[in-house]
């Protein structure tokens, strides 16, 4: 059955363990299929099949909108690790960084219980696991508008935070308690100045 053997492989780093998974043919592999059922039920000797085909058309339609979710949620989940893993931050923002831990948490279960198994029909094959990537998404989807209102806050308050991009500021905002941060940022902030010396009070 070729169908069933579309696999996932995944990349690893060493301080969480799973970090993303891809299909190892890529996407296009399963929108292929796709193509050869269509072709297949449009055939005049698919009366036989026909019962057949159709579930598997189903299967694969299920395949391919999981794996979409799952990229989307492999994409805002590694762009919203980096912040939320900043101490800074999950102090200034308590109720998006407990969402994230709790996407967190299903993320890498699934990558692990994936990479356990990394058969493609097997980890997309339910409404169940695309369901909860939807939740996941919606969730990671709430913490991004979070975020984005924290950041114009700070903004509103600073009006030369608007000067820089949503990462330059995170990066600021993650080390409050050091002044050194904004060093990198200061010459989009401010006109003729390139660097500020800091010196000790006693």
């Amino acid at each position: 059955n070729q169908y069933m053997i579309l696999n996932f492989f995944f990349f690893f780093q060493a301080e969480d363990g799973i970090r993303d998974a891809q299909e190892s043919r890529g996407l296009g592999d399963v929108y292929k299929r796709q193509v050869s059922i269509l072709t297949m039920l449009g055939a005049r000797y698919v009366a036989g099949i026909r019962k057949e085909v159709e579930e598997w058309e189903k299967k694969l339609n299920l395949i391919a909108e999981i794996i979409d979710e799952w990229l989307t949620c492999q994409r805002q989940w590694m762009y919203l690790e980096n912040i939320f893993s900043a101490e800074d931050i999950q102090k200034q923002l308590p109720a998006e960084s407990a969402k994230f831990t709790q996407v967190d948490k299903f993320w890498k279960d699934i990558m692990v219980k994936t990479a356990k198994k990394p058969i493609v029909a097997e980890a997309c094959g339910g409404d169940d696991v695309l369901k909860k990537f939807q939740l996941n998404n919606n969730i990671l989807d709430d913490i991004q508008k979070g975020l984005e209102n924290y950041l114009e806050t700070k903004r509103s308050a600073f009006p030369r935070f608007y000067f820089l991009s949503n990462d330059e500021l995170l990066e600021i905002l993650s080390q409050t308690r050091n002044p050194h941060a904004v060093q990198n940022h200061l010459r989009k902030c401010f006109d003729n100045i390139n660097k500020i010396k800091f010196t000790d009070i006693e």
